[in-house]
């Protein structure tokens, strides 16, 4: 200690320093160091805790003043000399005083003091100036406050050059190096001094706007622009800012500033989907100063609200938060404004584009950002997030028989639902000839009607996908209505009607409850019986585990008579009951345990179902995936582990290891069989879901290209015995097979779907639906797409991927010969 105090202060700095220090201050500096190593702990120190520093804050300012260049000089020393750990340990304490004299109230620098500082920063680097190594922004902040009281001289004017060129060199700069430089180039300006970074497709499209409006509404535009670029906060504006904005822009006009808004996100747009179309990242693709713009732009657009702008921020806010690899969301800024700008809309116009938000945008951090943006909208109209998400659902102008229909001349177009995610669109002319493209008349003179359109279809197909994923999560929501709420929502809106009319519903009066489901403008039972004196009741999302055996049954039978598709699986969703060896073993599951996943996919698949996770690999990355099930105040956690030998180049672990499942209340752990019987369920469906879709052996490919050591767990699982939802997939396919043309051809063994062809017969597993061909056995590796037979064959419920393709694959099998995949041929032949 005491040698590294005696370099420290004698010959081996070889810096000059070109202020005179008084023996005085060299004295005190000798001692505050000295201290600080005495008190350091570890790397760090509290600068409190030191004796020295405490003294220091009574000193004259005129001593702190000539401290400043002491700590500058002893800075540059140590980092000319480099002594090891001590000597960053010093070079760190002197940063922290440092920044905390500069930024005093009472300490005066002159224009020489200003350039004497900044030319002894940039000489400790070289000629870069770098914030983590000097206190520049503390700096930058007392020169803006001296040059407010005395102005700016020509000296202080070439200083702060010497300023800018040091913080702004370099290939590489961060946002936050490009924003201080340009800080620093606006010292001393004024408002009418403002100007536009014209070096981006953006910047250009600003100054565009200025100058195509009249010379008073452009100085006003400046005015707002300058507003704009300093900012109404890090994360969100302040009231106060918004204020400020909405007066301008209602000074201009919103007439006038809404097509410049316009043209600068989309072409901001335009740039995004070109990175992401060549996937390749610019760093500067945009100047941050101009990212400021547009962000305060979105910002103040929630006075506006306007339609038009609403819809294409949306569009900025998805894309903004587009994965683009090895880099990630292109400009979370952008996208974080935009998700202000939501919540602060009325909740009508607001909450049904969140919802979107949350269910497309899988990153933790924003989904953590957009529920809160909601729960905060929901307590401020005095209601729950479900309530206030269900109430914000518009029906975007679709008539009661799930259709939008327009005119276009003498043709009128009709989009219809068919499901969830499909739709069919017919045009007719006024003769009432049906057409299925789009007429060429239409397409000539109604080219912004058409466009408008189909704008408005794509925005019913992501609100039923948001309001499906919505209604799902309803089963763990502890959610009742009464019957007024109930048909204001889902019979009275006509989006929500598709789901309210295809989903059964537990009405209870008094003390007995009935499934029912809506057919013909009745509530009729699984029987046909026509309920009663319903407007008291009390509803709920039926849920299977709450009914007995034969009702679930009939209410399948009954779905698939009727031919109604469910939007998800409700009478046919897959039970999940606790096993004996489950009560065995009392506080954990190892009904998925020792399976090997695909850690990328089922990362994915985590995002998407609501879990916590995030990648493991080769660093101090170990998490466990984690659900919260706020109603029921749960929390169940699904442990995997990352194996080791399987990172990647990037140190990712491609596989993992499943092990236990345990769940939790507030207090502690929970017995197996002490947790509620829809809870249980529905998580380990999530987790069956998770194995059967990201598991190793849901991989055609892998036993011909996978590593071998997984070649016996990969046969287990695509040929062993089914899982809760193989088991419910053979006995719909019992059900379903007779009605199709294949029938003869078809039989179940097992766990199989026999399916005999001309040429060979065929074995498809129910679970993995990989095929096994008779005699021998022989593996038969399918790809499969859906085919045009499958896709026709009704189905009581969307969204089982597996059993499409098994279908798929037993109508392609069943007619073998006529197979044109060389590389099926092949197997099937040899």
């Amino acid at each position: 200690m005491k040698d590294i105090i005696k370099r420290l202060f004698g010959s081996d700095n070889q810096i000059e320093s070109k202020r005179e220090i008084s023996s005085e201050v060299i004295e005190f500096s000798k001692a505050f160091f000295k201290e600080a190593l005495e008190y350091r702990d570890g790397y760090s120190i509290k600068l409190t805790d030191i004796p020295k520093y405490k003294e220091l804050k009574k000193m004259a300012p005129s001593f702190r003043k000539e401290f400043v260049f002491e700590l500058i000089y002893l800075k540059n020393g140590q980092s000319k000399t480099g002594w090891g750990d001590d000597a960053y340990f010093l070079k760190d304490t002197a940063k922290s005083v440092l920044s905390l004299l500069i930024r005093a109230s009472d300490i005066h620098f002159d224009d020489d003091d200003i350039s004497d500082i900044v030319n002894g920063f940039v000489l400790g680097d070289s000629g870069s100036l770098n914030s983590w190594n000097w206190p520049v922004v503390p700096l930058v902040g007392k020169i803006e406050k001296e040059v407010k009281k005395s102005g700016l001289s020509p000296e202080l004017s070439d200083t702060l050059s010497i300023l800018q060129k040091a913080v702004t060199k370099g290939n590489y700069l961060s946002a936050d190096e490009i924003r201080l430089g340009t800080r620093v180039s606006n010292i001393g300006k004024n408002s009418s001094e403002f100007e536009i970074d014209r070096n981006d497709p953006l910047g250009t499209s600003i100054y565009e706007t200025i100058t195509s409006l009249k010379e008073s509404d452009q100085e006003v535009l400046k005015e707002l622009l300058e507003h704009f670029s300093k900012g109404g906060g890090k994360s969100a504006p302040a009231n106060t800012w918004l204020k400020t904005s909405n007066d301008l822009i209602t000074k201009i006009g919103v007439d006038k500033i809404k097509p410049g808004f316009i043209k600068w996100i989309e072409v901001t747009l335009d740039l995004f989907r070109e990175i992401h179309k060549n996937q390749q990242y610019e760093f500067d693709f945009i100047a941050d100063k101009n990212i400021q713009i547009l962000r305060s732009a979105v910002w103040s657009c929630s006075t506006i609200n306007d339609d038009e702008l609403n819809q294409i921020i949306e569009v900025l806010g998805l894309l903004s938060f587009k994965k683009l690899r090895n880099v990630g969301a292109l400009s979370a800024k952008l996208g974080n404004g935009c998700i202000y700008t939501f919540s602060k809309l009325p909740y009508q116009d607001g909450i049904s584009r969140l919802t979107k938000f949350r269910m497309k945008i899988k990153y933790p951090s924003v989904q953590s950002i957009i529920t809160k943006a909601i729960e905060r909208v929901a307590k401020a109209e005095g209601k729950t997030m479900y309530e206030i998400e269900e109430l914000a659902v518009q029906d975007l102008g679709l008539n009661s028989d799930f259709q939008l229909i327009q005119k276009f001349g003498e043709y009128e177009a009709s989009t219809t639902i068919e499901s969830s995610s499909g739709f069919s669109l017919l045009w007719e002319n006024e003769s009432g000839k049906k057409i299925k493209s789009i007429p060429k008349y239409v397409k000539d003179n109604f080219a912004v009607e058409l466009k408008e359109y189909k704008k408005k279809v794509k925005d019913i197909q992501s609100n039923l996908t948001a309001q499906r994923s919505r209604i799902e999560k309803i089963f763990l929501a502890k959610r009742e209505w009464d019957f007024e709420q109930w048909k204001k929502l889902y019979l009275d809106n006509n989006l929500l009607r598709f789901f309210g009319t295809k989903l059964i519903w537990s009405f209870t009066i008094g003390d007995k409850t009935t499934s029912v489901i809506y057919k013909n403008n009745e509530f009729i039972d699984v029987n046909g019986v026509i309920l009663k004196n319903y407007t008291n009741a009390k509803i709920k999302l039926w849920h299977p585990v709450n009914a007995s055996v034969s009702e679930v049954q009939s209410w399948r039978r009954w779905l698939e008579k009727n031919e109604i598709k469910q939007p998800f699986k409700q009478a046919h969703r897959e039970l999940y009951i606790v096993t004996d060896a489950e009560k065995n073993t009392n506080t954990y599951s190892n009904r998925f345990a020792a399976h090997v996943l695909r850690q990328h996919i089922f990362i994915a698949l985590c995002r998407e179902r609501g879990w916590a996770y995030t990648l493991q690999g080769q660093w101090d990355s170990h998490n466990t995936p984690v659900l919260k099930i706020l109603a029921w105040k749960y929390r169940v956690e699904f442990w995997v582990e990352g194996i080791q030998d399987s990172a990647n180049d990037s140190g990712i672990f491609n596989y993992l290891q499943t092990d236990q499942v345990r769940f939790f209340d507030e207090e502690s752990q929970v017995e197996m069989d002490k947790v509620p019987a829809i809870v249980f369920s529905e998580a380990m469906r999530d987790i069956d879901l998770f194995v059967g879709v990201t598991s190793i052996g849901a991989d055609p490919n892998w036993r011909d290209g996978g590593e071998e050591r997984y070649h016996g767990y990969w046969a287990d699982f695509s040929f062993g015995n089914l899982a809760v939802s193989g088991q419910e997939r053979k006995e719909l396919l019992e059900n379903l097979i007779p009605k199709l043309k294949i029938a003869n051809q078809c039989s179940f063994e097992g766990n199989f779907l026999v399916v005999k062809g001309d040429i060979r017969i065929y074995k498809i597993h129910l679970g993995s639906g990989n095929i096994l061909m008779k005699p021998n056995d022989q593996y038969l590796c399918i790809v499969a797409d859906r085919s045009k037979s499958a896709n026709e064959v009704f189905l009581p419920f969307e969204g089982d991927a597996t059993l499409s393709v098994i279908l798929s694959k037993a109508f392609m099998l069943a007619d073998d010969t006529k197979i044109k995949d060389r590389t099926i041929i092949s197997q099937i032949k040899s």
